[in-house]
């Protein structure tokens, strides 16, 4: 679900990182599942296959920078 935003070599590790050589394996062994088979057909064994899960939305900040109708209207006279 959360796969294939950025490169592999993009990615910005932690102090604490362990790098498993396996790791890179398996996820363009997903990534080529995901590709034959459909996005939605596999996921990981941690994610429930019945439940969508959708972020809650209600206290998103304005946005001021990319919707030009939020923008911040200030008069005086």
């Amino acid at each position: 679900m959360l796969l294939d935003f950025c490169n592999e070599n993009e990615i910005q590790h932690t102090l604490f990182d362990i790098l498993d050589p396996r790791h890179k394996i398996l996820m363009k062994t997903v990534d080529k599942l995901k590709t034959a088979i459909g996005q939605q057909k596999v996921k990981l064994a941690i994610q429930d296959k019945d439940r969508v899960w959708k972020m809650k939305q209600e206290k998103l900040s304005r946005r001021f920078t990319t919707k030009l109708s939020e923008v911040i209207e200030v008069r005086f006279e």
